[in-house]
């Protein structure tokens, strides 16, 4: 009697720890078959990828995934069947995943093994635990070689000195002088000679606060922009360091309208070298945005407009100038297969970064990467080309504009779009 009340127990022991044992199943079980697993706890065995960080919710997918505009031609440019394929993959290996992590503490490229989560809904998993992640390893970025010439795209996101504007409604005194400290840091471990810099407000206030903090130790920074009549806007600006280079001349827009919200944002400038007399034209480029949640249609005339004000903007800076290299930096809100950027190829200039890294990107969105940052060069520019390269500093930490940590005192995130490095040797 005794023994057989034992084997009772245990038999109800068992049945009790199976309800409550957690199923193991791989990405592609789960979203075979997801109506299956709904409601149940289970373990994912398929190593995920992090691809985009939302307040309290992960995009994780087997892969980083890249904007469809980045690989193929859209659905209004001929055969949409490469376009339409890269849509449904990113739709069928991608899940979102709601957890309780401090979300700064995870970064775009970090490797899940193992997640245990519950099943709520098609491609929505549910933990009420912290996600351990492991970190990809950060690259490094090496000093430039002595005869070589550093230059740097990069969009700094809204460095406006003047507060209170629509471009800076939410930002605090406190939280811009963050931002300060760490654009600085940024700027300096990247050892450029010449920054083309996107986002910065017109005039002469942002760039000299920019610049007494540069220079606090022992800096040679001068900066050329352009003026306009409304200083609340977004404009482009170049730095650079005064010992290795100077500017030619005055700089040269590709509108003719000061008052006008592009005037600022695609404009030229010829540099020389200090220490060997050789010469480059820089076109610092800043196209206009899609609004939120568009596709690559939204706004696409006015960037078709901004590509053609620009293509007829460079012959005439090479005559000016007097040089045929001539590179082309900056955000043009468009990805490598968008009908702005084939029409930029199309007119002679190289597409450096797809020559160099296809698998790379400069800007992450809702889990999808992918260039938004060029680098064009003319042929004579293209050959004295020695490397160019994303940093992927920004890109891959969570931000939300005027909602910077305090406490953070790292150079990551100090905006939206990872710098692009170009390292040259003028000849």
């Amino acid at each position: 009697m005794f023994k057989h009340r034992s084997l009772v127990i245990i038999f109800e022991l068992v049945c009790t720890l199976s309800a409550f044992a957690v199923e193991r199943v791989s990405l592609e079980q789960l979203q075979s078959d997801w109506s299956r697993y709904t409601n149940q706890t289970v373990v994912i065995t398929t190593p995920m990828v992090v691809c985009g960080s939302f307040y309290d919710s992960l995009v994780l997918a087997p892969e980083r995934l890249f904007c469809p505009e980045e690989r193929a031609l859209g659905l209004a440019d001929g055969d949409s069947t490469m376009y339409e394929q890269i849509v449904a993959h990113n739709r069928a290996n991608s899940v979102c995943l709601h957890c309780r992590n401090q979300y700064y503490n995870v970064r775009t490229g970090d490797i899940v093994r193992g997640l245990q989560a519950k099943v709520t809904g098609e491609r929505q998993l549910l933990t009420g635990k912290s996600v351990t992640t492991r970190h990809m390893p950060q690259d490094r970025l090496l000093r430039p070689k002595k005869n070589e010439l550093r230059i740097v795209g990069a969009n700094i996101e809204n460095y406006f000195a003047d507060l209170g504007g629509y471009a800076t409604k939410r930002t605090t005194p406190a939280q811009q002088a963050l931002k300060t400290r760490k654009l600085v840091a940024g700027l300096r471990a990247m050892h450029a000679h010449i920054f083309a810099l996107c986002e910065m407000q017109v005039g002469d206030k942002a760039p000299q606060m920019l610049l007494e903090a540069l220079n606090q130790h022992g800096g040679h920074y001068a900066y050329v922009t352009m003026p306009m009549d409304n200083m609340d806007r977004i404009g482009g600006c170049f730095v650079y360091d005064s010992l290795r280079v100077r500017p030619c001349l005055t700089p040269l827009s590709a509108y003719n309208d000061t008052a006008s919200h592009y005037y600022a944002r695609m404009f030229a400038l010829g540099f020389e070298d200090i220490r060997t007399g050789e010469r480059l034209i820089i076109s610092l480029n800043h196209f206009k945005s899609k609004r939120p949640g568009r596709n690559q249609y939204d706004t696409n005339a006015r960037r078709m407009q901004n590509a053609d004000s620009l293509l007829a903007m460079l012959p005439q800076a090479m005559t000016l100038y007097t040089d045929e290299d001539v590179l082309l930096l900056g955000d043009y809100n468009c990805y490598t297969q968008e009908q702005p950027i084939q029409a930029i190829v199309r007119a002679g200039y190289a597409d450096m970064l797809p020559l160099g890294s296809s698998a790379d990107y400069s800007y992450s969105y809702k889990g999808e990467a992918g260039y938004l940052d060029r680098c064009f060069a003319s042929p004579s520019m293209a050959t004295q080309i020695v490397r160019v390269r994303p940093w992927h500093i920004n890109a891959d930490w969570y931000y939300q504009h005027g909602a910077y940590r305090m406490k953070d005192k790292s150079l990551h995130r100090y905006a939206d779009h990872d710098p692009i490095v170009v390292d040259i040797i003028l000849k």
